[in-house]
Protein backbone atom coordinates (compact mmCIF):
# COMPACT_ATOMS: atom_id res chain seq x y z
CA UNK A 1 0.00 0.00 0.00
CA UNK A 2 1.17 3.49 -0.75
CA UNK A 3 1.21 6.29 1.82
CA UNK A 4 0.62 9.99 1.23
CA UNK A 5 0.16 12.97 3.54
CA UNK A 6 -2.92 15.13 2.98
CA UNK A 7 -2.70 18.66 4.29
CA UNK A 8 -5.58 21.05 4.75
CA UNK A 9 -4.78 22.87 1.50
CA UNK A 10 -5.44 21.39 -1.96
CA UNK A 11 -2.60 20.05 -4.11
CA UNK A 12 -0.80 18.56 -1.12
CA UNK A 13 -0.30 14.85 -0.99
CA UNK A 14 -2.61 12.46 0.89
CA UNK A 15 -2.16 9.49 3.10
CA UNK A 16 -3.32 6.29 1.51
CA UNK A 17 -2.82 3.16 3.64
CA UNK A 18 -4.91 0.06 4.52
CA UNK A 19 -8.51 -0.10 5.91
CA UNK A 20 -11.20 -2.53 4.60
CA UNK A 21 -12.20 -4.89 1.70
CA UNK A 22 -13.58 -4.38 -1.80
CA UNK A 23 -15.82 -6.86 -3.57
CA UNK A 24 -14.10 -9.04 -6.15
CA UNK A 25 -16.45 -8.67 -9.08
CA UNK A 26 -19.03 -6.46 -10.75
CA UNK A 27 -21.30 -7.43 -13.64
CA UNK A 28 -19.42 -10.68 -14.18
CA UNK A 29 -16.02 -9.01 -14.55
CA UNK A 30 -13.34 -9.83 -12.02
CA UNK A 31 -11.37 -6.98 -10.55
CA UNK A 32 -7.60 -6.94 -10.47
CA UNK A 33 -5.54 -5.32 -7.73
CA UNK A 34 -4.61 -1.70 -8.44
CA UNK A 35 -1.14 -0.66 -9.36
CA UNK A 36 0.48 2.16 -7.36
CA UNK A 37 -0.51 4.84 -9.92
CA UNK A 38 -4.17 3.73 -9.95
CA UNK A 39 -4.28 3.67 -6.17
CA UNK A 40 -2.87 7.20 -6.04
CA UNK A 41 -5.47 8.51 -8.53
CA UNK A 42 -8.31 6.80 -6.67
CA UNK A 43 -7.05 7.90 -3.24
CA UNK A 44 -6.87 11.56 -4.24
CA UNK A 45 -10.32 11.46 -5.83
CA UNK A 46 -11.91 9.71 -2.83
CA UNK A 47 -10.24 12.05 -0.31
CA UNK A 48 -11.56 15.10 -2.20
CA UNK A 49 -15.08 13.67 -2.44
CA UNK A 50 -15.10 12.55 1.21
CA UNK A 51 -13.95 16.00 2.38
CA UNK A 52 -16.74 17.63 0.37
CA UNK A 53 -19.32 15.22 1.79
CA UNK A 54 -18.40 15.65 5.46
CA UNK A 55 -17.96 19.43 5.19
CA UNK A 56 -21.76 19.75 4.96
CA UNK A 57 -21.88 18.65 8.62
CA UNK A 58 -18.47 19.59 10.06
CA UNK A 59 -15.79 21.94 8.77
CA UNK A 60 -12.51 20.19 8.00
CA UNK A 61 -10.03 22.36 9.89
CA UNK A 62 -6.91 20.24 10.15
CA UNK A 63 -5.07 17.21 8.89
CA UNK A 64 -6.87 14.59 6.85
CA UNK A 65 -6.05 10.95 6.16
CA UNK A 66 -7.52 8.37 3.82
CA UNK A 67 -6.91 4.68 4.54
CA UNK A 68 -7.44 2.11 1.78
CA UNK A 69 -6.94 -1.60 2.39
CA UNK A 70 -7.63 -2.80 -1.07
CA UNK A 71 -8.00 -1.08 -4.37
CA UNK A 72 -9.35 -3.00 -7.35
CA UNK A 73 -9.70 -2.09 -11.00
CA UNK A 74 -12.01 -3.53 -13.64
CA UNK A 75 -14.66 -2.55 -16.15
CA UNK A 76 -13.03 0.82 -16.67
CA UNK A 77 -13.30 1.92 -13.04
CA UNK A 78 -11.42 1.71 -9.76
CA UNK A 79 -13.26 0.41 -6.69
CA UNK A 80 -12.03 1.25 -3.19
CA UNK A 81 -13.25 0.79 0.34
CA UNK A 82 -11.90 3.45 2.63
CA UNK A 83 -11.77 5.12 6.01
CA UNK A 84 -11.43 8.89 5.90
CA UNK A 85 -10.22 10.65 9.09
CA UNK A 86 -10.09 14.40 9.58
CA UNK A 87 -9.70 17.03 12.25
CA UNK A 88 -12.57 19.42 12.88
CA UNK A 89 -12.92 22.17 15.47
CA UNK A 90 -14.17 19.67 18.07
CA UNK A 91 -11.72 16.83 17.48
CA UNK A 92 -11.17 13.81 15.25
CA UNK A 93 -13.98 12.58 12.96
CA UNK A 94 -14.15 9.66 10.52
CA UNK A 95 -16.29 7.94 7.91
CA UNK A 96 -16.02 4.49 6.34
CA UNK A 97 -17.40 3.62 2.95
CA UNK A 98 -16.79 2.58 -0.61
CA UNK A 99 -16.34 4.49 -3.83
CA UNK A 100 -16.14 3.98 -7.56
CA UNK A 101 -13.64 6.17 -9.43
CA UNK A 102 -13.69 6.70 -13.18
CA UNK A 103 -11.32 9.02 -15.07
CA UNK A 104 -9.98 10.42 -11.78
CA UNK A 105 -13.44 11.39 -10.48
CA UNK A 106 -15.67 9.69 -7.91
CA UNK A 107 -18.80 8.55 -9.73
CA UNK A 108 -20.38 6.72 -6.79
CA UNK A 109 -19.78 6.92 -3.04
CA UNK A 110 -21.49 5.07 -0.22
CA UNK A 111 -20.80 6.00 3.38
CA UNK A 112 -21.47 3.03 5.67
CA UNK A 113 -20.28 4.20 9.10
CA UNK A 114 -19.68 7.54 10.83
CA UNK A 115 -17.80 8.36 13.99
CA UNK A 116 -20.20 9.03 16.90
CA UNK A 117 -19.35 12.74 16.95
CA UNK A 118 -19.94 13.04 13.19
CA UNK A 119 -23.24 11.19 13.56
CA UNK A 120 -24.30 13.72 16.22
CA UNK A 121 -23.11 16.72 14.16
CA UNK A 122 -24.90 15.55 11.02
CA UNK A 123 -28.10 14.80 12.95
CA UNK A 124 -27.98 18.28 14.51
CA UNK A 125 -27.92 19.76 11.01
CA UNK A 126 -30.63 17.40 9.74
CA UNK A 127 -28.26 15.61 7.37
CA UNK A 128 -28.00 11.91 6.55
CA UNK A 129 -24.42 11.20 5.49
CA UNK A 130 -24.51 7.40 5.81
CA UNK A 131 -26.39 5.15 3.44
CA UNK A 132 -27.53 1.81 4.79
Amino acid sequence: MQKFALAHRPFRSLLVAGAVLVSAGVAGHAFAECEEAEETIAGKAVATAAAAKVSTAVAVTGKQMLDVVECNIGSGSIMVVFKYNFLGADGLYWIQGSAKVKAGMVTEMQVKHLSPNLTAASAAKGLKLASN
